[in-house]
């Protein structure tokens, strides 16, 4: 029991993981084989969790969360473990975003205490499992990646008392809640986002260096594009329709490269410009290469988290529109 405690611990503190430590091997362990590492003796066959089709999302469902992602603020996030999850709301919105409650599951029966479920039915998972009632958490849905069952259980029978812990339990749990902080980490960046942001601000994150990029005073705006001397925003030129309204603007020196981005919002979509001499590229959150409208300009952009390529740097420009 003790070399799972140290595991555990091995695990704990996931923190923002820079691509290139990621290692290739662990990342591709189901959550299955964290169970065999310690427990050789059931059949190969029970360690297989049987993945079904996406449903509705709805309290009572176990899922499988992603184990790495990008959260508000543009960073990349990473945690040890893909954990299980089980649903406990159904889905709310918190800043147009949707999110549930959760319980997270452990293989690791030894540490059940009074205030865990045990479950025993391995036709849900293939094994045996605990629900970490006492370890309950906000996440955004879109970390819910492979719906693997429902569990029909009252938990309104959950012990409520003051529950007496060993020094191993205790160890356990704050393993746990260390483990798990990437999947409240979803909810917790969009609230500092919030806070941080003022009305249609667009973010921008470099190597994981926050710039809020404020608004400059609403007028008639134009940009100097790439072969294309003073050429103001296509569309505003022939319609005018973007008079009045406020761009956002960001100029920054990265290795010796100048370049400038300048963001229109236009109701729900938005324009987005760039002024620099090499050759760029955008993407959306799926890797989709995004089509220019002009020479530098991209039009009709929707809400979201987008990776801006300059030749010449390295590192992706993330550039979150909300």
């Amino acid at each position: 029991m003790n070399k799972i405690i140290e595991f555990l611990k091995s695990q704990s503190g996931s923190d923002i993981i820079p691509v290139k430590s990621i290692d290739k091997e662990k990342l591709s362990k189901s959550f299955i084989d964290l169970k065999s590492i310690f427990d050789t003796s059931e059949s190969d066959d029970k360690r297989i969790l049987k993945l079904k089709s996406k449903p509705k999302i709805k309290k009572g469902q176990i899922w499988l969360c992603k184990q790495e992602y990008y959260d508000a603020l543009g960073n990349q996030i990473i945690g040890n473990t893909p954990y299980l999850v089980l649903v406990m709301s159904n889905t709310e919105n918190i800043a147009n975003e949707s999110f549930v409650r959760i319980h997270p599951i452990s293989p690791f029966t030894e540490f059940k205490a009074a205030d865990d479920i045990i479950i025993s039915d391995n036709l849900i998972t293939g094994f045996e499992f605990i629900i970490e009632t006492w370890n309950e958490q906000p996440i955004l849905t879109e970390l819910l990646d492979e719906y693997v069952g429902d569990l029909d259980i009252d938990l309104s029978k959950i012990e409520e008392a003051e529950v007496n812990l060993s020094n191993n339990q205790k160890e356990f749990r704050k393993s746990e809640i260390r483990n798990t902080e990437y999947l409240r980490h979803s909810i917790n960046s969009l609230i500092k986002f919030e806070e941080l942001k003022e009305e249609n601000s667009i973010l921008i994150n470099f190597e994981n260096s926050i710039h809020l990029v404020k608004s400059h005073d609403a007028e008639s705006k134009s940009i100097t594009l790439i072969n294309e001397p003073l050429q103001p925003y296509l569309q505003a030129a022939k319609k005018g329709r973007f008079k009045d309204r406020a761009t956002f603007i960001f100029q920054k020196t990265i290795h010796g490269v100048d370049f400038e981005i300048k963001i229109l919002k236009e109701e729900e979509s938005y324009v987005l410009a760039v002024k620099q001499p090499n050759e760029i590229e955008l993407r959306d959150l799926n890797n989709n290469l995004i089509k220019q409208s002009t020479p530098n300009l991209y039009d009709n952009l929707n809400s979201g988290l987008y990776f801006f390529k300059v030749k010449g740097i390295s590192s992706d420009i993330r550039i979150r529109l909300k």
